[in-house]
Parts: C-alpha cells; sequence; structure tokens
C-alpha cells in the first residue's frame, strides 16, 4: 500500500487561485497516477493532494511490495519533468512525502447501493499515511515499514535502516511493538556499479552501522559515526544529509541524558 502527500501544499494553495490549484493538481494526479497504473498499481483515491494506492489487489502479484517501491522512486524523479512543466505555467515547485507498507487488509467494494467504492481498511490500512507523515522527522522523501523491506530482494535496491518507532498501538496491556522504518535511496541496476552507487552503498552501510551502534547506547561511538556519514552523503547530493544530523543531535542528547538500560531504541528525548 502507498500514500503520498505534497509537502507544503496548503501553503502553496494559499497563493494561487482556485483554477491555477486545479491546473496544478490536474497535472500532478495525472503524471503520478500513470506511474502508479505503470507498475501494477490501483489508485483508489484522491483525499485533497493525497494519493492512497494499492498494489497486489484487485489483480494478484507476489512481488507487489518491489513493484511498489520501484513507483515511488519512479514517482519521485517524475517530478522533475512535473516542475519543469509548472515552471513554464508559472506555477510553484511541488515536492512529495511517500509512505509504503506491507500488510494484510480486507479489500474489495464498500458502500451502499447508491454510493460504492474499491478501498481498504484494517490495522495495516492506516500505517502508509503514519510513514508519510513520518517523513517529516527526518527530513526524507519517502519511508517504508520492516514488513515491506522485509519482502524485497537486497540485491534491488539501496536502503538504509532510518529508526526505531512506534507504528501500531498495544492491544489491552501488550507494550506497543518496536520497528524499524527504512529510506530507499535508489534502485541497482545489473551490470558494474556506478561510482555514484557505490558511495551510496557505502553511506548506507555505514547509517545502518551507527544506527546499531546508536540501539546498543554507543552514542560517542554512534556520534562520530553519523557524522561521518553525513559527509558521505554530502559527498553525493552535495547537501546535509537530514537524518545523519537528526541523530549526531539526538546521540549528544543521550550522552548528557542516557537513556534506561531497557531503552528500545524509540527515541524518548523532549527537543530534536
Amino acid at each position: 500500500m502507498f500514500f503520498s502527500d505534497i509537502a507544503g501544499f496548503t501553503s502553496i494553495i494559499e497563493k494561487l487561485p482556485p483554477e491555477r490549484s486545479l491546473l496544478l493538481l490536474s497535472r500532478y494526479f495525472n503524471d503520478m497516477s500513470q506511474v502508479i497504473d505503470d507498475h501494477g498499481g490501483i489508485v483508489i483515491e484522491f483525499i485533497g493532494d493525497a494519493i492512497l494506492s494499492v498494489f497486489g489487489a484487485p489483480v494478484k502479484n507476489r512481488d507487489h511490495p518491489e513493484a511498489c517501491v520501484r513507483a515511488t522512486l519512479k514517482m519521485l524523479r517524475a517530478l522533475d519533468r512535473l516542475n519543469d512543466w509548472s515552471k513554464k505555467h508559472d506555477l510553484p515547485k511541488v515536492g512529495i512525502r511517500c509512505g509504503i507498507h506491507t500488510g494484510q487488509v480486507l479489500c474489495g467494494n464498500m458502500g451502499f447501493h447508491s454510493r460504492m467504492k474499491y478501498g481498504v481498511v484494517g490495522e495495516n490500512a492506516n500505517i502508509p499515511a503514519k510513514l508519510e507523515e513520518m517523513n517529516k522527522n527526518y527530513g526524507t522523501d519517502n519511508l517504508i515499514s520492516e514488513a515491506t523491506h522485509d519482502r524485497l530482494s537486497p540485491t534491488s535496491f539501496i536502503i538504509r535502516p532510518i529508526d526505531y518507532v512506534h507504528l501500531r498501538q498495544g492491544h489491552g496491556d501488550e507494550p506497543q511493538a518496536v520497528e524499524l522504518v527504512f529510506n530507499v535511496l535508489g534502485v541497482l541496476g545489473k551490470g558494474p556499479l556506478p561510482t555514484k552507487t557505490q558511495k551510496l552503498m557505502a553511506a548506507a552501510d555505514d547509517f545502518s552501522n551507527a544506527l546499531e551502534a546508536y540501539k546498543g547506547q554507543l552514542f560517542g561511538e554512534a556520534l562520530q559515526q553519523f557524522t561521518l556519514t553525513n559527509q558521505a552523503m554530502k559527498d553525493v547530493y552535495h547537501e546535509d544529509d537530514e537524518p545523519s544530523l537528526l541523530f549526531v543531535k539526538r546521540c549528544r542528547y543521550y550522552l548528557e541524558t542516557p537513556p534506561p538500560e531497557s531503552w528500545d531504541g524509540v527515541w524518548t528525548g523532549q527537543v530534536e
């Protein structure tokens, strides 16, 4: 399941007359829906400027997690073409945040005799939107759940773990489950790897090692590793890596205010 939202869209439409906002949204929905269709997904609905879609239903596809991730990366790349078009039409540039999750849901036609629609319901149906929202914490444009990550081939994408989080409410007296969320950095092709891809893979591994040290409460070591990871990502993208800088701040916080020995890795500080 996939959920996306345009970053800061409320501020964007406040500066545009309604017909211009509609023009921008129509072009955006058209371009993004085409990518989803091309990868075997189904757009369930547009919610304001958000898009909710599913892969693997109603037509079964055993590789639906990979199809969804590939579609997401293609949508993010398609924004360049959309923003070129927007510039020519004197419309603002847009960026999106995406959330992807794999899990069982009830899907099918829902409603009543005079109004029906195809939809999904269930606890898992809400998680893509939660992941989309979490992107704001890390400055990322996509997050995937552990369930999706575990269904992907390790040779298909460059992926790094981002954080330990609570995605679901605990049931009864059960504590909330701790889950890893991941950020997809790119697609791995066949044949020799370009230099940029090799650097991204190395940086993703370094970030993973730093996060492991962080989870093990080795905050001094993690601080150094996240600092180096930020520089490695900066060498590729020519700008600071927001997740790395975030964890540098967290490590400094925990060095001064250590968490309990039973800490599960979920952020408990008061400031970011």
